[in-house]
Parts: C-alpha cells; structure tokens; sequence
C-alpha cells in the first residue's frame, strides 16, 4: 500500500435491492462486528424489478444491528410527504439509538417514481430543498406551522424527536447536487465518480458552502459505488456485469470508473485512491451471488488491511 493508504475511507455496505430475510440476517450480523462503519438501504418503487421498500427494510436493518451506523443511499425526498417521512426517520433513529444518516437525493431514473406521487419532475428539487428545512423543523420543535411553495401544514409535530441529531448527506453529483450538498448538507454523497473524479465535485461542495457562510471542513464527503467482489481476477466482473446492464442498460465499461470491483487487493488500492481523493467514507452496493459469503470475504480479506485508517465513527 501507499502512503496515500492513511487516507483510506471507511466502507459501508449498501444492501442490494432485495435480500432474503434468511440471508440478510447473518450477513448483517457480520457487517455489525467486523469493522464495516455502515449499512445503508436504497430508496425505489417502479423499479423494473423486485426492490424491497426502503423504509421497511431500514426498520428492519435497525433492529438486526447495533453496532454500525445506519441510512438511507438515497431517500428520494421530493416523492414523499415530509411529515410521514421526518416521523419514519425520527423512528428509525429511536429503534436505532441515534445510529442513523439520512442520505437524500432526488432519484429520477424513473420519472413514472414521481407521477405516482403527483409530483411533476421538474419540482422535485425545489421541493427537496424545502423539505430538507422542513424535516429538521419537525426533528427539534414542538409543533411546526409550515407555509411553503410546495407544502403546507398546521401544528405539525413528530413524537419521539430524536434526541441525536440526524445528519442530512446530500446524494448525487450533477451541479444542482453539488450546490445543495454545500447549503443545506451535513455530508455529500456522490454517485458516478471514481477516485479521479471525485476530488472535483468534492471542491464544487466545499464551495457552495463557503458562499452560503458555511464552514467546509463541517460536511462530511463519501462516495457510493456499485461493486462487486471475488477471489480470483473475472469473478467480480461476471456477477457485476450482468448487474450493470440489467440496471442501465449498458456494458460495465461504460460506467466501470464509477465501480469497485475485483480482487480484495484491487478493493484496498480503489478505496486507498478514493480517500486521497477526500472521500472520508465509500458505500459500496454490494451485487452478490452469495451475499453472506462476499460480505464475509468483504470482512477477512479487505477490512484487515484498512484497519487502523477508518474513521472510528461517521461524523
């Protein structure tokens, strides 16, 4: 390893879209003692196939573990009712005991996601922005009057607040993402970016914060990937390939720069390039034929050689 390696990010596992609650169970358990930092869950409806609720699979991930942090990667706020959602998230940090990050973006690989919400497209970052304001109203006050262009409500109140706060990462990496990452985000989450792409986006964030009279230094910056692992060089990319085109409709080489994949040495030296990129952590959707057992090579063969260079907690 380098001497970049002091930089390498902490790794937090993005379940796939469905598990098996026979699978899911003991791959969590191994994730929860082994020095994973996080477990995230991953927000769609009409997803061309099957794909468990983001929200009931997170109540689910909170009551398995209680060691990592747990989130969202990413709640697409702006097809939601935000007092339902600042409830569900103030419940989850509850079951979870402050364990949770609400990772928030704007979704839209499928439009037909925010016609089924009476959303029309075009308003959903404007509403994402309100929203976010909204949640943290409704997380610290008592009762909340709310008078927005796009939501309105009356002696609101969510019951148990979360006595932790609940930190807001912001997904996505076009501009509007970057800018709303700088403003209103105490994190940013990129998608779409490998290590020699995420340094310019990270810049883009901790600028927008230091035009809206932020400090910098207070957002936290973390990537997701899509990944897959094997012993052996082509058993990562036989399982993440057909994902990939599944998913996008397109090769893994169009889109590999944005992935993790390979041997548990390729994993080191990916994870190594992206925290000398500025990424303090790397949330990795995991695409598996053997859940349990990935996660598990994930455990004994990457996490060994991090040890010592992960964040001790999520901040």
């Amino acid at each position: 390893m380098s001497s970049s390696d002091s930089a390498a990010p902490g790794l937090g596992l993005v379940l796939p879209p469905v598990v098996p609650p026979d699978v899911l169970r003991p791959a969590l358990e191994i994730v929860d003692t082994t020095g994973f930092d996080s477990v995230w869950v991953t927000d769609r409806t009409l997803a061309g196939r099957p794909w468990l609720d983001a929200l009931t699979l997170l109540g689910a991930v909170t009551a398995v573990t209680s060691t990592v942090r747990v989130g969202t990667s990413v709640l697409a706020l702006g097809r939601r009712n935000p007092v339902y959602t600042a409830h569900a998230l103030a419940s989850a940090q509850y079951l979870a005991g402050g364990r949770l990050v609400a990772g928030i973006g704007l979704g839209g690989l499928e439009p037909a996601e925010y016609r089924i919400a009476g959303v029309p497209m075009e308003q959903r970052a404007a509403l994402t922005d309100e929203y976010i304001g909204l949640l943290r109203q409704l997380w610290t006050e008592e009762s909340v009057d709310h008078a927005g262009p796009g939501y309105r409500c009356d002696g609101a109140y969510v019951q148990p607040r979360p006595e932790t706060p609940i930190p807001i990462w912001i997904g996505g990496n076009s501009p509007g993402a970057h800018a709303r990452a700088g403003r209103l985000g105490d994190g940013w989450l990129s998608v779409f970016t490998g290590p020699e792409q995420f340094g310019t986006g990270w810049d883009q964030v901790r600028e927008h914060a230091a035009d809206a009279g932020r400090d910098p230094a207070a957002i936290t910056p973390a990537a997701y990937v899509f990944a897959a692992i094997g012993r052996t060089e082509g058993e990562a990319e036989a399982v993440l390939g057909p994902a990939v085109q599944d998913l996008f409709g397109a090769p893994l080489g169009h889109i590999a720069f944005a992935c993790l994949y390979g041997t548990p040495d390729r994993w080191v030296d990916t994870l190594g390039r992206f925290g000398a990129a500025g990424a303090r952590h790397v949330n990795v959707l995991l695409y598996s034929n053997d859940l349990r057992a990935d996660v598990g090579l994930v455990a004994d063969a990457v996490l060994p050689q991090l040890a010592g260079k992960i964040p001790a907690a999520l901040t």
